[in-house]
């Protein structure tokens, strides 16, 4: 029950985008070579069977209404059945269709065997780690029974085809939904554990990220999230940093500034509402840290990316910066 608290909290703040879409044909006999990408990818069959092949892995085979997710960096070959062995590179086979829409053809312009809409995805925690960065295998769901699923990519394709505005935006969301419903045939098998511990490298961390995530705003320590993970100080810390390429509170002040972002972007709030609403003890702080990591200050970047607001000259004096670092110790 804890486990799946703390899953609900982290999905809350998942964010996705989608990158590309692609359509795919391939016929039996042919074998499609995919290069690694450094991305997680995300595969949907429409029709026929995919038999998925990753070096170091088990097979994986999914049948119409399956959603697959391909860890990011691996080698990963798709045929329509067991036989295959004409090899076609993926990337020697994709042209534009009259309708706009990428197309992946392995089928000589007729209709394959196997067919299927691919899609690379960046899934992240608030902006803070990936989603599934750590996974190394496959993990395939059939959902053919959730007709959400269905709808939900022949607008994704409608949507590329015949853009219009929020197209990005109402795609991402969907991808959303899709993901979060394979998480959860997922957990219906393996149990929550299961998909933390796939995108996790340390479950343990998972109590003390999730609080984070789910509350950026508070009075997050290094003592308190070491305690939360049941370790001491020191191990966390590192372990931490190993797992993530960050100390402990240098990812509550990236998780902070992200959260800032989407309020700059999606809300006309004043700077310095939305610089305390993150965690920030005064408005040049939040500046100045916001600064360093998007490489311009927040009312320049809600000029270019969000919506337009007059905010109040900030106050003479200020309260005494609280920075995310200094609460380390």
């Amino acid at each position: 029950m804890k486990a799946r608290s703390e899953l609900d909290r982290l999905l809350v703040t998942l964010d996705v985008d989608v990158q590309t879409l692609a359509f795919c044909e391939l016929r039996r006999g042919r074998r499609l070579i995919a290069p690694p990408i450094d991305a997680l990818m995300v595969h949907y069959v429409l029709a026929g069977t995919m038999h998925m092949e990753i070096p170091g892995c088990e097979p994986v085979v999914c049948p119409p209404g399956s959603i697959a997710l391909i860890p990011p960096s691996v080698h990963l070959h798709v045929a329509a059945d067991k036989e295959a062995d004409c090899d076609f590179i993926a990337t020697e086979h994709c042209v534009i269709g009259h309708d706009g829409v990428l197309v992946c053809d392995a089928a000589d312009g007729g209709s394959g065997d196997l067919r299927y809409v691919s899609g690379i995805v960046l899934a992240s925690f608030s902006g803070s780690f990936g989603l599934f960065d750590k996974l190394s295998t496959p993990i395939a769901q059939h959902l053919g029974d959730a007709e959400i699923v269905r709808h939900a990519y022949e607008i994704m394709l409608n949507e590329m085809t015949q853009p219009h505005v929020g197209a990005r935006a109402l795609t991402s969301a969907l991808m959303k939904a899709c993901l979060v419903l394979l998480i959860r045939q997922f957990i219906s098998h393996r149990g929550p554990r299961g998909i933390l511990i796939e995108s996790l490298p340390d479950p343990r961390f998972s109590r003390s990220i999730a609080a984070v995530l789910d509350r950026p705003a508070d009075h997050h320590t290094l003592g308190g999230m070491a305690s939360a993970a049941g370790m001491s100080r020191s191990r966390f810390a590192k372990q931490f940093r190993d797992a993530f390429g960050m100390s402990p509170m240098g990812f509550v002040l990236k998780t902070r500034l992200h959260h800032a972002a989407q309020l700059l972007r999606s809300t006309p709030l004043p700077i310095k509402v939305i610089a305390g609403t993150a965690g920030f003890a005064s408005r040049s702080h939040f500046s100045r840290a916001f600064r360093g990591a998007y490489g311009t200050d927040p009312s320049a970047f809600r000029e270019m990316h969000g919506s337009a607001a007059i905010d109040p000259p900030p106050a003479n004096g200020g309260d005494r910066p609280r920075s995310a670092e200094a609460a380390e110790g």
